[in-house]
């Protein structure tokens, strides 16, 4: 079994039953889900839900909201004995982007994709920048971002809402050397 959060950044009216419908389906009970309204000019929803499930349900989950098309969003699964946490964002201008992560959020990169990253870059340090951030998934968070402080602000009770928002609410800017 696994377990994590979904956070709807965003999400049409006409979705909120599709999000919902989803969530019960693979989770294999139901769930309702307290929609917020974002502030105009977006004039869509977002939420917060916990979810439960076999380990791959993550996942599974990831993959149905994405074929929902017009959603933002992000999955987190949470780390077990047996296996690392994962993270799966979506935007509609960006696709997917999925990493594995450690106990506290941390993206978790292998050697192999770091030596991968540094025998095709070379000594081209500005190409170096551009590959470890697209590793890192710097263009999701940038674009996530002002959705993540949406739910820094919010007036929740849930303080497992508040402490995942911050664990994934940090930035991972490379700067240049």
């Amino acid at each position: 079994m696994s377990s994590g959060l979904v956070f709807i950044h965003q999400a049409p009216s006409s979705l909120l039953a599709h999000v919902e419908w989803t969530l019960s389906g693979i989770c294999g009970s139901p769930s309702t889900v307290s929609w917020q309204s974002l502030p105009s000019p977006m004039q869509s929803f977002r939420a917060v839900s916990n979810w439960d499930g076999p380990s791959e349900s993550g996942a599974i989950l990831a993959s149905a909201l994405m074929n929902l098309k017009q959603l933002t969003f992000e999955v987190i699964q949470e780390s077990t004995d047996l296996e690392s946490g994962h993270r799966w964002s979506f935007t509609p201008a960006l696709g997917l982007f999925s990493c594995a992560t450690d106990d506290i959020g941390n993206i978790l990169v292998s050697e192999n994709q770091l030596r991968s990253i540094v025998d095709s870059c070379g000594s081209n340090g500005l190409k170096l920048q551009a590959e470890l951030r697209k590793v890192l998934g710097q263009a999701f968070d940038d674009e996530l971002e002002p959705y993540r402080e949406l739910f820094d602000r919010s007036e929740s009770n849930n303080s497992v809402v508040t402490s995942e928002t911050k664990r994934i609410g940090y930035r991972q800017d490379v700067r240049p050397l």
